[in-house]
């Protein structure tokens, strides 16, 4: 009689059965990898199909964990997802609260009455609200961020007025930083005063500018610090740069203005070839204006050469003053 014949009868069986285990462990891990996938895809696109969105979804099996951002909706995010077929348990809770939050980051940019707004924002409901100031097209919800000063963002957007020009409001870190012009210094004190609601006086950084009235921007432009080029050249300086700068701002602050942009040479040289290069220079600033926002419309540049000297003086001195380039406010 062989050994295999003498060998008990339950041992056969204990044999067969180990093998059919480690079969159905081999074969087990990879299916319950592809049925968890399964279910946290099809619960995450029922939830987001329900408007439950920011929702965080995983599986064990078939026992699934929702990590919800609010906790007004853990009891809805639970039910939906209990409906997916092939769900056995769900377990549901809100984002702890003494977990520390980010805070939020969101930019209103204001300009005349257009107000568009981007950032993050902690859920559907401060992104529904602050819509209601501005296209909220650049919002992103977030669970992991706070609401903090969100709620007071609306009246910083309402005290800015209609005739605001390049302005915007900053929420970051928990300061609001203002920026850009607006029509007067008592809507500057409003809007400063709204910001300091929202998120403290003393996190409110003031770099808002107030429109020059009628009438000044002539004296704004004359008293702009003189725009200067390297030699023989339409070539800015550094300063002249500055100083182009500078006369876009008043040009931004007064929209309706329209100028028209002088420029002037020595005589040295000969009169055709200042001619030329006080053209060069005017166009120079007009195309550096453009490039700054300024629409090409309201401005015209022409150049008169060597015809127009304000002194007649022929020292370094003399020729210092002569080469210029000015504004003339034509409306």
């Amino acid at each position: 009689m062989s050994a295999s014949a003498r060998r008990p009868a339950w041992v056969a069986a204990v044999v067969a059965l180990a093998g059919l285990s480690a079969i159905g462990l081999a074969q087990g891990f990879p299916n319950r990898e592809a049925i968890e996938d399964n279910l946290t895809q099809r619960s995450s696109a029922a939830l987001e199909q329900a408007g439950v969105s920011g929702v965080q979804v995983s599986f064990a099996g078939r026992d699934g964990s929702l990590l919800v951002p609010t906790q007004a909706d853990v009891n809805r995010a639970r039910e939906i997802v209990l409906k997916v077929e092939g769900v056995r348990v769900v377990e549901a809770r809100a984002v702890d609260a003494a977990k520390p939050s980010r805070a939020p980051n969101v930019t209103v940019r204001v300009e005349s009455s257009r107000v568009t707004l981007e950032g993050s924002v902690p859920n559907e409901a401060a992104k529904n609200a602050l819509s209601q100031v501005g296209s909220g097209q650049g919002l992103i919800v977030d669970a992991s961020v706070s609401d903090a000063g969100l709620a007071g963002l609306p009246a910083v957007v309402r005290a800015m007025g209609g005739k605001s020009v390049n302005a915007s409001i900053q929420l970051r870190d928990g300061e609001i930083v203002l920026g850009g012009v607006v029509e007067s210094a008592a809507v500057r004190d409003a809007v400063v005063d709204a910001a300091g609601q929202a998120v403290g006086a003393g996190k409110v950084v003031d770099r808002l500018q107030v429109m020059p009235a009628p009438g000044t921007i002539e004296r704004a432009l004359v008293d702009l610090p003189k725009i200067t080029f390297e030699n023989d050249s339409a070539t800015f300086t550094a300063a002249g740069q500055a100083a182009v700068a500078l006369a876009a701002e008043i040009l931004r602050a007064n929209p309706n203005a329209k100028v028209r942009i002088e420029g002037h040479t020595d005589s040295n040289g000969t009169p055709e070839t200042n001619l030329v290069l006080s053209q060069a220079r005017a166009q120079a600033v007009l195309n550096a204006l453009v490039a700054q926002g300024i629409a090409p419309e309201r401005m015209s540049a022409v150049g008169f050469g060597e015809t127009r000297l304000q002194v007649p003086g022929a020292t370094d001195e003399d020729h210092a003053i002569n080469r210029r380039v000015e504004f003339v406010v034509v409306s």
